[in-house]
């Protein structure tokens, strides 16, 4: 169990005041807010993450995966478990959870969803994603779908909250194109960026306020 008894419940009381965008600044890879940007987005499709946290010998940590190598926008990258709602999901929430059960195996029943942070346009795959808070509180085992998922990173508080962790760093895009000077998060050699970096930037905010 995490250490701090109160850590979730205070974490929970913060996210009645998100951040909001405010916090996506710091992270936006050379694009207009999420809310901007939807001024002029057209059928967009809507899809869910789950931030889940879970202690490591007392200590919070965030579950991230790697995404497999596929012919798509975004292959190889780091992101969090989640995906597409699907024509039977009641709502986002509901595919938060879903996506999270299969593709990393934590079965939704083990997971307390505490909060739904600020909403996260892509315009690249025209997603808007829907983020949501978990937390799990006894110990997990999670394990890799190896369809979608090659790898599952334990990302500890401590390391999100470090900002020499926080960089700045060249992205080869899958066209060749590389952006330069593109706001990222480095953990451990895991470059974190786009819109993963965006949603982890205001847990990172959120954080600060109770540690």
């Amino acid at each position: 169990m995490i250490e701090h008894l109160d850590y979730i419940s205070r974490l929970r009381q913060e996210m009645k005041v998100l951040p909001g965008e405010a916090a996506h600044l710091d992270m936006l890879p050379m694009r207009k807010t999420s809310s901007e940007a939807l001024k002029t987005a057209a059928n967009y499709r809507l899809s869910a993450v789950l931030v889940l946290i879970h202690a490591i010998h007392g200590e919070p940590h965030i579950i991230l995966t790697q995404r497999n190598q596929y012919d798509g926008k975004h292959s190889g990258q780091i992101s969090f478990p989640g995906g597409k709602i699907e024509p039977n999901d009641p709502d986002t929430h509901f595919t938060a959870l879903r996506e999270t059960e299969e593709e990393i195996g934590i079965n939704r029943d083990a997971v307390e969803v505490i909060g739904q942070l600020t909403q996260v346009y892509i315009p690249v795959s025209n997603f808007l994603i829907h983020p949501y808070i978990g937390f799990a509180p006894d110990q997990i085992n999670p394990t890799p779908d190896p369809r979608e998922v090659s790898k599952i990173i334990h990302c500890s508080t401590s390391a999100l909250l470090a900002e020499t962790n926080r960089i700045e760093t060249k992205i080869k895009l899958d066209n060749g194109m590389i952006l330069k000077n593109v706001p990222a998060f480095n953990f451990e050699g895991h470059i974190v960026w786009g819109a993963t970096a965006i949603i982890l930037n205001e847990v990172k905010q959120l954080i600060t306020r109770i540690v």
